[in-house]
């Protein structure tokens, strides 16, 4: 039995539907007619929740952030101290890919279409300047509680945090027969952090 009102039914059918073939086939070469077919519903159906495959893939992409600022800030609030709730933060980056079935390499191909559609850029591109005042305010508290060194300008830091941690995340997409990313980027954020505690 379905747990949503049918128009929501068909709504999370679509978002499950299309994340399972752009697993499987990329985000480009998936086309709306497979979703439809694969989804058993109508071009109709499809349009009247999603003007576009562009979209779609927001939704995908906006679904997928709620749940990872609801793991960030249950680390937040769970940590004795900044530096805690960071480390607590770089331990959820497996859980938080493995969420995304295809992981990394999808958002690199979405991002890859959407930046010759600035309007579609413009939106896939605004959750990173969200996380970037985040992280911002993190490091902030961080200096003001004396984790950190009071001459450490937060939004470099914050930008750094944000840089190691895509970084390795590309990496792992590159290379995904090494096992040990997630102590990988653990290891490595906590590399950063020893460098700028006070």
């Amino acid at each position: 039995m379905s747990h949503y009102p049918r128009g929501l039914d068909t709504y999370h059918l679509i978002l499950e539907t299309s994340l399972d073939l752009f697993s499987q086939y990329g985000y480009d070469a998936t086309s709306v007619a497979q979703i439809c077919k694969k989804a058993q519903i109508s071009k109709g159906a499809f349009y009247h929740h999603f003007p576009s495959k562009q979209d779609l893939f927001l939704a995908l992409m906006n679904a997928w952030l709620e749940q990872v600022d609801g793991l960030y800030q249950s680390a937040a609030a769970s940590a004795e101290d900044v530096p805690a709730a960071l480390m607590a933060m770089a331990g959820l980056s497996g859980s938080i890919f493995d969420q995304l079935e295809g992981g990394f390499p999808i958002l690199l191909e979405f991002w890859q279409q959407a930046i010759r559609q600035p309007t579609i850029w413009k939106q896939a591109v605004a959750p990173y300047q969200r996380y970037i005042d985040f992280f911002t305010e993190i490091i902030q508290t961080g200096i003001s509680q004396g984790n950190f060194d009071e001459s450490l300008d937060p939004q470099m830091a914050a930008r750094l945090l944000l840089a190691v941690a895509m970084g390795l995340l590309l990496q792992a997409s590159f290379d995904p027969d090494v096992k040990n990313w997630q102590q990988i980027i653990y290891s490595g954020i906590n590399l950063l952090l020893d460098g700028i505690r006070r």
